[in-house]
């Protein structure tokens, strides 16, 4: 029973951040739901051969790949937004603190949707840098490549998102 405790207690770690990356990058709630349950049902199928070191990166690695999967398979299904859900009286259950603050503030929201105008390499960044607050060099593990890498992809982000908010 020993690896399930230490299972609870990744989840339990993650869980939220993992969410949080999902649902900015599909800004679907029912959607980064599924998604943040698949990643860690597909890591408790392999929790007996995992390294714990590398347990960040494998989750987000994990969400990334579930979530290429999803859009390989449901190419640009229609979106409805939090607002609609909200409109609709459909509450989001996983996380309804984290949605709300990321969509009250007018400032956070100008800069949610800045966000999801960047391209997917910068955003990718942008929120795991930023909103998931990783270093570079744990960014680096998650999208395979290096900590100089994320730091440049870093700087076009800030400047590209500068860009954006300036100009709305």
């Amino acid at each position: 029973m020993h690896f399930s405790k230490d299972f609870e207690n990744i989840y339990i770690k993650y869980s939220d951040k993992i969410y949080r990356y999902v649902y900015l990058n599909t800004n679907d709630p029912y959607l980064a739901e599924d998604i943040t349950s698949e990643t860690f049902l597909r890591i408790w199928k392999k929790w007996k051969h995992i390294k714990q070191d590398f347990m960040q990166a494998l989750l987000y690695k994990t969400a990334k790949n579930i979530i290429i999967d999803n859009y390989r398979k449901h190419g640009n299904a229609k979106k409805v937004s939090l607002e609609e859900i909200v409109e609709k009286g459909l509450e989001p259950s996983y996380d309804e603190d984290l949605i709300e603050k990321i969509t009250s503030n007018d400032n956070i929201k100008k800069v949610n949707e800045a966000i999801k105008l960047l391209p997917q390499n910068l955003r990718e960044v942008v929120i795991l840098r930023f909103i998931n607050d990783l270093t570079a060099r744990q960014v680096g593990q998650i999208l395979d490549t290096t900590e100089v890498n994320i730091r440049v992809l870093q700087f076009r982000a800030l400047k590209k998102l500068r860009e954006i908010i300036k100009n709305e």
